[in-house]
């Protein structure tokens, strides 16, 4: 059986839910590589677009990706049956695009278009633009509502290097995420095996020092993944800590707003570890 084949994604997006393509601009695709290359490849695209809080790059599996045979379709509907265009309104197709990339696509349309309830787009596979619907399978999303965000931040008395270091490290992350983590091992894939309070999860933390750009994926006890750009920047000697998180599709926005509350607890014994050290 071949190696697993890696690819590395991403550009300049739209906002910090990091899924949408800045206006004008286009995802790349770097790859494929072995999981190495891919790590290298990774660092140093993100190393040389430092100074772009907009710009990201993330590790796919070759599983990941697809052929372009994705569409995003839909318009305005005469009702919320959303069978029947609207008079006068035309359908609108878009694509083919990779399955990534139609979902990025996806979610831009639908947050143009969150305060009109009679628009509609869908993301269909194998779409026909000459026979329609037909034969095509619609492939299930979570709705035209952008997810909520929350960005949290904690100024800390430390060094930049120091914090990062010490966030980088999959092994240290129980002693300061004591309501997610309670304990990590090896696992594969670059993910570490986790224990939660709400059973097994898994853990992966990629970091670039040069940059201080820390992004983590995180799988809790309810299969729930969190997908958490972040960055250590340095403020004069001591550090700042930036994480950005965006609430699951399952989770209800109550469940987000006590989870918040958690991390903002979590980072403040992040600040007590490392301002003893």
């Amino acid at each position: 059986m071949a190696d697993q084949q890696y690819y590395v994604i991403g550009g300049e997006y739209a906002d910090t839910n990091f899924t949408v393509p800045a206006p004008g601009t286009e995802l790349e695709k770097h790859g494929p590589f072995s999981e190495r290359a891919a790590k290298i490849c990774w660092r140093e695209l993100t190393g040389k677009t430092v100074d772009n809080a907009m710009v990201r790059y993330f590790l796919k599996a070759s599983e990941q990706t697809n052929s372009k045979i994705y569409w995003v379709v839909g318009g305005e509907y005469g009702d919320s049956s959303f069978t029947n265009l609207a008079a006068g309104k035309e359908l609108e197709v878009f694509g083919p695009f990779e399955k990534w990339e139609a979902l990025g696509f996806w979610r831009g349309m639908t947050s143009k278009s969150v305060d009109d309830a009679l628009v509609r787009y869908d993301i269909r596979e194998n779409y026909d633009q000459e026979k329609g619907e037909t034969g095509s399978r619609k492939i299930p999303q979570s709705g035209g509502a952008v997810l909520p965000t929350a960005v949290k931040s904690i100024a800390i008395k430390c060094k930049s290097a120091d914090a990062f270091t010490f966030l980088v490290e999959a092994q240290n992350w129980p002693r300061w995420a004591i309501h997610g983590v309670k304990s990590v091992r090896p696992g594969a894939g670059g993910f570490w095996e986790m224990e939660t309070p709400n059973g097994p999860g898994q853990l992966c933390v990629e970091g670039n020092a040069a940059s201080g750009v820390i992004d983590t994926i995180f799988v809790d006890g309810h299969s729930n993944r969190w997908t958490v750009p972040g960055r250590v920047v340095d403020a004069g000697g001591s550090a700042v800590v930036v994480m950005i998180f965006t609430k699951p599709v399952p989770m209800t926005d109550d469940q987000f707003t006590q989870g918040m509350k958690l991390i903002d607890e979590e980072l403040a014994v992040l600040k007590k570890i490392l301002e003893r050290a």
